[in-house]
């Protein structure tokens, strides 16, 4: 169900791809009551009461509530790690010349990502805790989109001469992303008051820790 097509969130991946419009108020309803109320704790009733379908709508479109979640999640997934070749390579990779300026842009250019699909990261993170199968799908997709990495960004970052000689590729992964993903669900879940001059000021400390962790 997932096209292949880069997309600044989720609701543009929605509203450019071609699909019924049953299909789409499913989807968007499905959305919202998953990260309202957890996956586990939603009913395809629940479902179509919001999204005004059919719960016979629903299973046309999705044979179970499995495949409904996967189809919400994976375009997210897929461009966690964006399409190659894309804005976010193509800027990483020309406009960034140090270790600095490329773990900024790294940051900014993801937490922007995180907080634009939200919702449905919130439904990742707490699926990931529980869910094999969401799990599996998270590292299909990494793994298809390591050598890209490796071959632009990771390959960027050796080049700097900047990265400590005793840590690889993982170790750098782990620390951004433990950094982005903590700070994500504090400002969107635990302290959502925070202002964009906060966020400012945090994110750029982020960029320090991450700094001091990787380079020489």
């Amino acid at each position: 169900m997932a096209e292949d097509i880069v997309f600044k969130d989720l609701n543009d991946w929605i509203e450019n791809s071609k699909m019924p419009n049953g299909k789409r108020k499913v989807l968007l309803a499905a959305i919202k009551l998953f990260s309202k109320q957890g996956y586990d704790g939603t009913s395809t009733a629940e479902i179509a009461t919001e999204s005004g379908m059919s719960q016979a709508t629903i299973f046309k479109y999705f044979k179970t509530k499995d495949i409904l979640l996967k189809s919400i999640i994976t375009p997210v997934i897929k461009n966690l790690l964006p399409e190659y070749g894309s804005k976010f390579i193509k800027e990483i990779s020309e406009h960034s010349s140090t270790l600095e300026q490329m773990v900024h842009f790294i940051v900014r250019d993801r937490f922007d990502f995180l907080v634009s699909n939200k919702n449905v990261v919130m439904i990742i993170i707490s699926e990931l805790m529980v869910n094999s199968d969401v799990k599996e799908l998270g590292l299909k997709f990494i793994t298809e989109k390591k050598n890209d990495f490796v071959n632009v960004v990771w390959s960027a970052m050796k080049n700097t001469g900047e990265l400590r000689d005793d840590i690889d590729l993982l170790f750098v992964l782990r620390t951004i992303a433990s950094q982005l993903v903590f700070y994500f669900i504090q400002t969107q879940k635990l302290l959502t008051d925070t202002s964009s001059d906060q966020i400012d000021s945090e994110l750029s400390k982020i960029e320090q820790a991450i700094i001091r962790a990787i380079s020489k």
